[in-house]
């Protein structure tokens, strides 16, 4: 059958290959066109309904068959408490994934700009006069620059990378990670991301495929910390005085997450009482990573942490949630990031999965909660600073 507006026309299966599709799991109640697209109404043949595992087995197979025929079931509950269900089939829409060299080209473009920034740390005067005490040769410099930039690119490239593969095993169309080249003066980067060319079938692909990033990136990012950490010099008191005369100006502090707190007390030993440790390019490039993480893992909107958070609960407490974490951004200094969410969310809610009735298991609800405290941990908040 086919229906269309005035600038195309849509063709769909027929009422009959849509209700073969449900009919061999569900009692079909009634069938309409709603809103130009076929919606049925349909309850379990069972009079228990089916534990979860099995639920999502079922669907994912309705969905599989529905592919076949180049649409898409997008289910939800019609009546919960009735155990009733409404599917609405929408026309597939297959995406062009873009021009490969894109990316390789970004991909290029950020290492370059990293590299610039890894090596303007690796020439601070302030650097070179605290981790060379004895001299410095040209070697040391780009040694130092190749730490970082080997650094930063793998926090970045792990992130996007367990997006990417997640989704590659979920079935679900994504580009290959487009990197985004910054100002070297910041790191050389502002972070990358994958566009999804095909929806989640269900809550779990939902929330595996936002969850992977930040957690994958983060394992690397720790790792990064600690390395950065044993490469950091310590420095007295007398010699921050000295630094300060000598190259005034050029010294100065970063607000760190707590992260760095609890990595302080692990490396008391080597700070000397009343001074302070002056970060390596690496340490930094782990402080990076972190603000990358905890920025990403923020529960609103299509950030990570949103993607999680709409496969746990409904759209509306979704948005609620949202609104309260697009706050907490502004009053922590955030405001460019807070106002490119309010811009994204803009164009309405999160859509969620195809299939958006089974709900995750507990050990997902509790890796959410262990997110939550990786976002607490990783965000530098005001008030705190290190040399």
């Amino acid at each position: 059958m086919s229906f269309g507006g005035n600038t195309r026309v849509i063709s769909y299966p027929t009422f009959t290959e849509l209700g073969e599709i449900l009919s061999q799991n569900f009692d079909i109640i009634s069938s309409s066109m709603e809103y130009g697209m076929p919606t049925f109404l349909y309850r379990w043949k069972e009079e228990e309904i089916p534990d979860p595992e099995q639920q999502r087995a079922v669907f994912d197979e309705v969905t599989k068959k529905a592919e076949n025929l180049h649409v898409w079931p997008v289910v939800r509950w019609q009546n919960e408490d009735e155990g009733i269900y409404y599917t609405r089939f929408v026309p597939e829409e297959k995406q062009d994934k873009g021009d490969v060299r894109i990316n390789y080209a970004l991909f290029v473009a950020t290492l370059g700009t990293i590299g610039i920034g890894g090596f303007l740390q690796a020439t601070s005067p302030v650097f070179l006069t605290l981790t060379y005490p004895f001299g410095w040769t040209f070697i040391d410099i780009i040694f130092t620059t190749f730490l970082f930039v080997l650094a930063l690119m793998g926090i970045i490239f792990t992130h996007e990378q367990g997006h990417y593969q997640t989704a590659k095993r979920r079935g679900i169309d994504a580009t290959p990670p487009y990197f985004l080249p910054g100002l070297p003066q910041i790191g050389g980067t502002f972070g990358a991301f994958i566009q999804q060319k095909s929806p989640p079938k269900n809550r779990t692909d939902l929330f595996d495929l936002g969850i992977a990033g930040p957690m994958a990136g983060f394992a690397v990012t720790l790792v990064v910390l600690v390395v950065g950490f044993l490469l950091s010099v310590p420095v007295t008191a007398e010699e921050l005085v000295a630094i300060d005369e000598a190259f005034p100006g050029m010294s100065g502090s970063l607000p760190v997450p707590y992260i760095f707190v609890v990595l302080e007390m692990v490396f008391a030993g080597f700070i000397p009482a009343g001074g302070t440790i002056y970060l390596h390019p690496v340490a930094f490039a782990g402080w990076v990573g972190c603000l990358v993480t905890a920025l990403n893992l923020f529960p609103v909107g299509q950030l990570d942490g949103g993607h999680a958070l709409r496969a746990i609960i409904a759209d509306k407490k979704h948005k609620y949630i949202g609104y309260v974490a697009v706050a907490i951004m502004f009053l922590m200094g955030f405001y460019l990031m807070a106002i490119l969410v309010i811009a994204m969310s803009a164009r309405g809610g999160h859509p969620g999965p195809l299939e958006d009735t089974v709900p995750i298991s507990k050990s997902r609800i509790a890796l959410f909660v262990m997110a939550m405290v990786i976002l607490a941990l990783s965000i530098p908040p005001l008030g705190f600073s290190i040399f």
